[in-house]
């Protein structure tokens, strides 16, 4: 989960490449296996080999509180 000036990301934090756990190093998610990059900002790769974004969840605030939606 991440937080900008458009407010809340939430985003599945397995690497799309082969499903590694993904964490935040210095101002990027980054895969701890093969090292590809993504954006905290919008899920989308910096650098490979992942392809593909990570996957996005619908987050808001409200009553004090973070809800994530995750759809299948």
């Amino acid at each position: 989960m991440s937080r900008n000036q458009d407010g809340l990301n939430a985003f599945r934090v397995n690497c799309t490449h082969q499903g590694f756990p993904v964490t935040r190093v210095g101002k990027v998610l980054e895969c701890e296996l093969h090292g590809s990059q993504f954006d905290p900002a919008t899920g989308e790769v910096l650098t490979g080999p992942a392809g593909r974004p990570l996957l996005r969840y619908t987050a808001e605030e409200r009553d004090g509180g973070i809800f994530v939606t995750a759809q299948p």
